[in-house]
């Protein structure tokens, strides 16, 4: 092994011992020093992972090529982002033991592979389906170590489902509490990211059928944003691009709290909303709006391709807009327009789920944030794709139908109970009375990713840097 190889290696030990200490109920926290604002604690796995950066660059680079693991399963599960972590780091380690006996990298690569797919083909017989509010419960408690809040997240996911809307906001009364209130995913695209945001809380909406074609004709409804430092949100079907140009400039220089987005869904916007559609059909144009045709909303999530509307404020002609889109359902002949028509009415009434979450100090509030957002995650996957026993003891189970005469198998034979050791060791339980449950996209994606990031790490031979 050369010194490169030893340098990553130690940087992939470094990151897990840092981030072991916080897997299972009884994790530790860890205190992030952060140079703007308070120092954030927490236990969640890849919030702390981000933050590590090692002195050595070296030993940063085999940190770094593990946390990709982390935030793998961080963005498909949403939980077990630690586990992740050790389990890529202790088969990281046999791979290395094996290999200082001669066998080549590329070839344990594909074997490791390879018994990652057939541990993944060994979960379904450990799976069960969740039927029962209390499995909800559970899970959502597991996951973020608290069973009042565990409580107060089966019961958002249990009445919108798991396609439904959960929205986490922070306040400032020191309480906690969950609220519902009208949720509406439209399809929308942010017409610049540098008009981009994660959401807005309060906004005032402008909604139109056409194309804004330059700021003389929204000029009114800007000025009264800015004066009045009301968020906007604008939605158009399309924008000239000096009109994107010049929104972009007072945003940056004017204080302008505007949103822009492309949409074709205007009029459902509207009645959501409560705004009035400018639009010839309505006989009115863009130069004629004032703010008393503009809607508001509570708040507004903005994704990839979608935001999320919360709010209270439907229009009066709602229940006329919905009667229509059902007779358009009840006529139409195609599945695809049939499809889209579904789903159209099961956006418009939805309900979505509002945590608030407050503590008495700013770091607390941020870290319970996080895991409550951890445990949404968990039990919304739990509900789609079942779920198996905790406390690491599915990683045990899976691991005892590998074949230990494989080499690829027997390391990841020996690794997939470290995950078990490392929450007993923070956590000491009974193996046989063990009752907390997971999600089984947790097992799958901590199993698929650790094995990817390792395989990844033990066929790396050399670094290249401009370190001087």
């Amino acid at each position: 092994m050369n010194k490169a190889q030893r340098a990553l290696y130690r940087g992939v030990n470094q990151l897990n011992n840092i981030v072991k200490i916080t897997i299972g109920p009884n994790g530790r926290n860890v205190i992030i020093d952060r140079d703007n604002g308070s120092p954030l604690i927490t236990n969640d796995g890849v919030t702390i992972a981000k933050e590590v950066s090692l002195p050595n660059r070296y030993e940063n680079l085999g940190a770094d090529v593990i946390k990709q693991a982390s935030l793998k399963t961080n963005a498909e599960a949403g939980d077990g982002t630690t586990s992740a972590i050790v389990l890529a780091t202790a088969i990281t380690n046999h791979a290395r033991r094996t290999m200082a006996f001669g066998y080549q990298p590329m070839v344990l690569k594909d074997e490791l592979l390879a018994a990652a797919r057939k541990a993944l083909d060994l979960l379904p017989q450990h799976v069960r389906q969740i039927h029962k509010y209390e499995d909800l419960v559970h899970v959502a408690t597991n996951s973020c170590a608290n069973a009042e809040d565990g409580i107060m997240v089966a019961k958002a996911l249990s009445k919108v489902g798991p396609d439904g809307l959960i929205s986490l906001e922070m306040n400032q009364t020191g309480t906690t509490q969950l609220t519902f209130t009208n949720g509406v995913k439209l399809t929308a695209q942010v017409v610049s990211p540098y008009l981009n945001t994660k959401s807005m809380h309060h906004a005032n909406v402008l909604v139109t059928n056409g194309t804004i074609k330059s700021v003389q004709e929204i000029l009114p409804i800007l000025e009264d944003a800015v004066q009045n430092k009301t968020p906007l949100l604008l939605v158009a079907e399309d924008y000239a691009a000096e009109v994107i140009n010049a929104l972009v400039l007072n945003r940056a220089k004017a204080g302008l709290q505007v949103v822009a987005v492309r949409s074709t869904a205007t009029e459902d916007c509207a009645v959501v909303t409560n705004a009035t559609l400018i639009a010839l059909q309505n006989d009115l144009t863009l130069a004629r709006a004032t703010t008393a045709h503009l809607g508001h909303a509570n708040q507004i999530i903005f994704e990839a391709e979608q935001m999320v509307i919360l709010s209270d404020e439907k229009s009066p002609l709602f229940e006329e807009h919905l009667n229509m889109i059902k007779d358009k359902l009840a006529a139409a002949t195609d599945d695809y327009h049939r499809t889209r028509l579904k789903e159209r009415i099961a956006n418009l009434t939805a309900t979505a789920g509002v945590i608030s979450i407050g503590c008495p100090t700013e770091a607390a509030t941020m870290e319970k944030r996080l895991r409550i957002e951890d445990a949404v995650a968990a039990t919304t996957n739990a509900m789609r794709d079942g779920v198996v026993t905790g406390g690491g003891l599915t990683y045990l189970k899976i691991a005892k139908d590998l074949d230990a005469h494989n080499t690829g198998e027997r390391i990841l034979k020996r690794a997939l109970p470290s995950i078990y050791r490392q929450i007993n060791r923070n956590y000491h339980f009974d193996a046989k009375t063990c009752t907390a449950i997971d999600a089984a996209t947790v097992v799958k994606s901590v199993i698929q990713n650790a094995t990817s990031a390792a395989a990844i790490l033990i066929t790396t031979g050399a670094i290249i840097s401009n370190a001087i």
